[in-house]
């Protein structure tokens, strides 16, 4: 939690107690003085939020982070500023006022840190936001708000889309686990001695080639799969009852947000979901490929590939562990 406004941001101890719980009774002072109260990842802690999260990033391919905001009447939490990523705006409470400026800072001077000269920012457009409405904000706008004679509530869910920087990376990390060349240890003096830069150079280009390389890109949007994979909520795990009885003509459906992918293991394939992985032989990559792809119900014996015993086995593993949602048995 943080308590902002404007440029100014309160050091926890002023709202903490001595145990490390909310001093409620300062908080409630400081939201009167016109600070907004800033809650970050939400979405850890309430199960519809991190749904909706979740579901962005199933969609998207692309981490996200959902902060609330809770705004006093009369106020802004903070000045003209832009994010370093895109921002979907979601109106909970309220209404608030954004001022949008058509001005967008550059990925190298967010990177750079440079902050806003509020001083030659042009006249903004206003845009009333109430409650239900949805305001996207792509990374680098410039951009404000405040509240009217009500307090505000607004979410913001944070698109921290992958750049090739990123990419770039994932790959010199994955190139790093099996080429020693990139642990290569600069030598005495490099920086005085323009023959040893003048070597650095080479072997700079020397790793670099090799990172261009398909099988090193593959690695890295792997490695980039499977942290996406990571983040998925871990569904709530099924009562093992609910797996009994169950045959060819059970109905089913896969549990929703959920990011997973097939792997090849040992001896055969894995179906990766949040921190859960189900194994099977070889035979059973295409009923796994098929449950990894599917967004509607179906029955037990659609399971491709396998025979009877095989598509009741993998069903009941995967009710069990959540990924399987049993539906109520219908003609």
């Amino acid at each position: 939690m943080r308590l902002v406004r404007g440029n100014d941001k309160k050091d926890p101890d002023a709202y903490r107690l001595a145990d490390g719980g909310l001093d409620l009774a300062r908080i409630r002072n400081d939201f009167a003085d016109g600070y907004t109260i800033v809650l970050d990842n939400v979405d850890r802690y309430m199960r519809t939020i991190g749904s909706l999260s979740h579901s962005i990033e199933v969609e998207l391919n692309f981490p996200t982070q959902v902060n609330a905001y809770v705004t006093p009447p009369e106020s802004g939490g903070f000045v003209p500023h832009y994010d370093e990523h895109d921002v979907l705006i979601l109106q909970v409470q309220g209404a608030k006022i954004w001022h949008l400026y058509d001005v967008d800072v550059p990925p190298h001077a967010m990177a750079r840190r440079e902050a806003v000269d509020t001083a030659g920012l042009p006249s903004p457009s206003g845009l009333l936001l109430e409650v239900g409405d949805v305001l996207y904000l792509p990374r680098g706008r410039v951009h404000g708000a405040e509240t009217g004679s009500a307090p505000s509530l607004h979410l913001t869910v944070g698109i921290h889309a992958p750049t090739v920087l990123t990419l770039m990376i994932r790959a010199l990390h994955s190139l790093s686990l099996r080429d020693d060349r990139v642990h290569t240890r600069l030598p005495s003096r490099y920086l005085d001695d323009p023959r040893l830069r003048a070597g650095l150079e080479v072997a700079v280009g020397d790793v670099v080639s090799t990172v261009e390389h398909p099988s090193v890109i593959a690695e890295s949007l792997d490695a980039l799969q499977d942290a996406l994979v990571r983040r998925g909520r871990c569904p709530p795990v099924a009562q093992i009852s609910n797996a009994a009885g169950i045959d060819g003509h059970t109905p089913v459906v896969k549990y929703q947000p959920l990011y997973s992918r097939v792997s090849p293991v040992a001896g055969g394939v894995a179906l990766q979901f949040a921190q859960l992985s189900i194994r099977g032989d070889a035979d059973h990559e295409a009923a796994m490929l098929f449950l990894s792809r599917s967004t509607e119900p179906f029955r037990v014996r659609d399971l491709p590939g396998l025979h009877t015993a095989q598509q009741t086995e993998l069903a009941r593993a995967l009710i069990v562990s959540g990924f399987l949602i049993r539906l109520p048995d219908s003609p």
